[in-house]
């Protein structure tokens, strides 16, 4: 699809042509994750022009297709300049509905919302994933305002909250955590999270203590674990690894945990699971018909 088009219809207030023209781009991208590097100035372009459309006032319906527009670009790293600003982490935190910065707080009351100021939510918590993952200046900036508070103020607030807005919050977390050696030490001192994320699996899990390093099910058969609450269970499970068992005086250190889950390359034609971004084994926790998988050739 010609960018030059789209980048040229983002400058009008036509909300339904903007919508017509991203859906078609997003339909024929979703699975894309190599891109031409000769339009690699057209793509920085378009997510400039994605971030002036979300700063204005437009509908969720276009705010979700322009998000999911720019989560597909946030997979190539070398469009990212315009987003990785302090400007566009704000827009992104807006959407997502994290208090970024101290003036956040340690509370958040969340409001109710419709399924597609939901889907924005979430759309954005992904965008803010896949930007902080590739952007090392994302991650600076997600350390200056204080994502991880925000984060941290969602999840003590969400009791039964939509599942992808905690799967995604928690995912955004543990990045931050592997990422940031000094978010990571004030999520262990100041934001007092591995008690947070403890509880937040014992909600998910539905556990009880019966002795002081024992946990069981209240029920007397338990049934097993539903597969949106195995997702979130992990990927608590991941941040917890990094803020109990990482060294956090030593800067350079990023978790053995990150390391395996998303550096370490797989064999040829082996299967991910993309959800996790591990390699599938006998010990994949995503449960049989759940997968998603991209095939390293």
């Amino acid at each position: 699809m010609d960018l030059n088009s789209i980048l040229s219809k983002l400058e009008t207030n036509n909300e339904e042509e903007i919508k017509r023209l991203l859906h078609q781009y997003n339909v024929e991208n979703s699975r894309t994750f190599t891109f031409d590097p000769k339009e690699e100035d057209l793509r920085s372009r378009l997510c400039q022009g994605l971030l002036t459309v979300l700063g204005r006032q437009v509908g969720s319906c276009c705010q979700s297709t322009c998000l999911e527009t720019l989560r597909i670009l946030s997979r190539d790293k070398r469009v990212l300049g315009p987003v990785g600003t302090r400007e566009g982490m704000l827009v992104l935190a807006g959407l997502a509905r994290l208090q970024a910065g101290e003036e956040g707080g340690d509370s958040l009351q969340e409001d109710a919302q419709t399924e597609e100021e939901e889907r924005v939510v979430v759309e954005a918590l992904k965008c803010l994933c896949n930007v902080v993952f590739n952007s090392v200046a994302a991650q600076q900036v997600g350390a200056d305002v204080q994502l991880a508070r925000g984060l941290c103020a969602r999840l003590h607030a969400a009791r039964a909250g939509c599942h992808e807005v905690g799967l995604f919050s928690l995912r955004l977390l543990f990045l931050l955590s592997a990422l940031r050696p000094d978010v990571r030490g004030g999520l262990q001192r100041e934001l007092h999270a591995v008690g947070l994320l403890t509880e937040v699996l014992e909600r998910t899990l539905d556990l009880r203590w019966v002795g002081p390093y024992e946990v069981a099910h209240p029920g007397l058969q338990a049934l097993p674990i539903p597969a949106e609450d195995n997702e979130r269970a992990m990927e608590a499970l991941k941040a917890l690894f990094n803020l109990t068992l990482s060294d956090t005086s030593d800067e350079s250190a990023v978790s053995t945990c990150f390391k395996m889950s998303t550096i370490v390359p797989p064999p040829k034609k082996a299967k991910i699971h993309r959800r996790c971004n591990c390699h599938c084994t006998a010990h994949c926790l995503i449960p049989s018909g759940q997968e998603e998988y991209l095939y390293q050739n």
